[in-house]
């Protein structure tokens, strides 16, 4: 299918014949159309060498929002192996830059999609999207779309003129795709708050594709099934708390679905996107960012020595080291007390600031054994002093994404007119740019999906009413836990339970486990934590003071002074 027509669905970002004499050649499309606003693109690429010779060729991507203040970048490159006179299909997911410009804008996200492709020569190429801000990104199957996509594109118009007259850009209610193209990795759809698709759609999908598409619910993605009749065989439970997600079924005809019902039905949907520019800012008390402390830019210390160094280089420096008679000493003098004032201002700068920095860092793990899977999301924030490098790699695939913070002397991205623009690169593991930066505030926002047997397992008591006892096999300490047996009775931890061992439990109230989460789920911002203390019985809930192998390390620099770990997850029945 690659090699032949597209499929009605992706958008083509370049197909091009590189060499007319042997038939070299580069396709790319993007499995969705158009380009999430963030997240990853997947993108599928299909390059010809006909050439007798082997050859690797560089895909070079760069995604950059369109700003008049400001422009974000996100790079990345990809190699491609060619042997002669062969044809090689990839799977790239090209990372998005994400539109952090001031909220008081007009209510648009321009965005230009390019690169270039070093083959047998060299070709760039472009694509552009102006989509509204403001509204969920949603990714809509062909089929659903076929019937409908017009007339919902024409309401949301509707919907976002009668609210706003700033709206200016094109009417984006979804991007479309073709369900045999998804990928089987839930980075894939990274960039969307929602998936609509049919129940024989969904059946039809490969078991990679299903469990990709499940995984990134867990991570906070809302999956809707559209079928024409309840029940719908085949199809996963709804769910309003599968873990940090959602699955929901809805009903419709088979040929349309309402354009006015449906557009409102997302119109106050969950924006991922609004997460990460706004969610942060308005509070400058929010835990991981207050772990750091306050800390002044002491300005007036930058004013006493630039006073210093304008008496140094000047009346010092003319009347004393080069008096009239020997002015040609300034030539000497002038360089040196430049290069001396540089040297003090440094040294001052790591006496004050240091090397490396300080941060606080909130997890949340998803322990779900049957899956043997773990679900992290992570939130950090950290202030440095100079750091001597900013690159880092990550031990695993991973989406990481800076989060906006409030305005500050510390702080680089902001959701204000003057924000510094976010330049970022990755090249395969390797993450850089200004992720971080010195004597800087930052934060990001991490999540993965582990492969790990890592569980929790219960044995019952030996009578009815007898504590069940917890076998951990989870790899770190477990500081406090409550369990909910498979008869939804409520259980306590009585002392830290280390990997390997075994702890009995007490009796409590689910009251006063509810109270517990509520207060410890705080700082890390998301609402769904709220709703898991519903996904009774067979969990359990707990806290860590780390959590090695599951915890998401980026730049070594930083000492990460405190880490509040979150774990909760489902455990097998006895």
């Amino acid at each position: 299918m690659l090699m032949g027509a597209p499929a009605h669905g992706q958008q083509r970002i370049v197909d091009e014949l590189l060499d007319e004499g042997d038939g070299s050649r580069v396709e790319i499309r993007s499995v969705f159309d158009p380009l999430p606003p963030s997240g990853y693109a997947p993108l599928r690429i299909v390059a010809t060498n006909g050439s007798g010779r082997d050859a690797v060729w560089n895909l070079d991507f760069n995604s950059q929002t369109q700003d008049y203040r400001n422009n974000n970048v996100h790079r990345s490159e990809v190699n491609l192996s060619l042997p002669a006179r062969s044809t090689q299909t990839a799977l790239f997911l090209a990372p998005l830059a994400v539109d952090y410009g001031d909220s008081s804008g007009y209510g648009q996200s321009g965005h230009v999609f390019s690169g270039s492709v070093t083959g047998p020569v060299v070709r760039s190429f472009s694509s552009y999207s102006n989509r509204n801000a403001g509204f969920p990104a949603i990714a809509i199957s062909k089929t659903l779309a076929d019937g409908s996509l017009d007339r919902l594109n024409d309401e949301l118009e509707r919907k976002q003129k009668a609210t706003s007259s700033y709206s200016r850009g094109d009417q984006v209610f979804g991007s479309r795709f073709v369900p045999a193209d998804l990928p089987e990795d839930w980075l894939a759809f990274s960039g969307f708050d929602y998936v609509m698709l049919t129940d024989t759609e969904w059946q039809s999908l490969r078991p990679g594709s299903r469990n990709a598409l499940l995984q990134w619910v867990r991570l906070g993605g809302r999956l809707h099934f559209y079928a024409t009749k309840l029940p719908a065989n085949g199809l996963p439970a709804d769910d309003k708390a599968f873990s940090l997600g959602q699955i929901e079924t809805l009903t419709w005809n088979g040929r349309n679905i309402p354009a006015d019902e449906t557009v409102s039905r997302y119109w106050q949907g969950v924006e991922r996107l609004e997460q990460l520019r706004l969610e942060h800012t308005r509070d400058s008390d929010w835990g991981p960012l207050a772990a750091l402390g306050k800390r002044s830019f002491n300005s007036w210390q930058v004013i006493v020595f630039l006073v210093l160094f304008g008496v140094l280089v000047g009346p010092v420096n003319l009347y004393i080291l080069a008096p009239s008679g020997r002015r040609h000493r300034l030539f000497f003098t002038t360089p040196l007390l430049s290069l001396g004032a540089s040297l003090a201002m440094v040294g001052i700068i790591l006496l004050q600031d240091g090397i490396g920095g300080i941060g606080a860092r909130v997890v949340f793990i998803n322990v779900e054994p049957d899956e043997a899977s773990a679900y992290v999301t992570q939130k950090q924030t950290s202030r440095t002093g100079v750091l001597l490098g900013a690159g880092f790699e990550l031990k695993q695939p991973a989406l990481v994404e800076p989060l906006a913070l409030p305005a500050s002397d510390w702080v680089k991205l902001k959701n204000t007119s003057d924000s510094q623009p976010v330049n970022l690169t990755q090249q395969g593991a390797a993450r850089g740019g200004n992720f971080f930066q010195s004597r800087a505030e930052q934060a990001q926002m991490i999540r993965a999906a582990i492969s790990t047997r890592a569980r929790l397992e219960v044995q019952p008591g030996a009578t009815p009413d007898a504590p069940p006892t917890l076998v951990s096999a989870l790899g770190f300490t477990l500081d406090e836990l409550y369990y909910a047996g498979p008869d939804g009775k409520m259980w306590m931890l009585k002392s830290p339970l280390a990997t390997g061992q075994k702890a009995e439990l007490s009796a409590v109230e689910s009251g006063q486990m509810r109270a517990w989460w509520y207060k410890q789920s705080t700082d890390l911002r998301n609402d769904s934590l709220e709703k898991l203390v519903d996904s009774l019985p067979n969990h359990f809930f707990a806290t860590a003071k780390s959590a090695p192998g599951f915890t998401q390390d980026t730049l070594s620099a930083i000492r990460w002074q405190e880490d509040k770990i979150l774990v909760y997850g489902s455990v097998p029945p006895p």
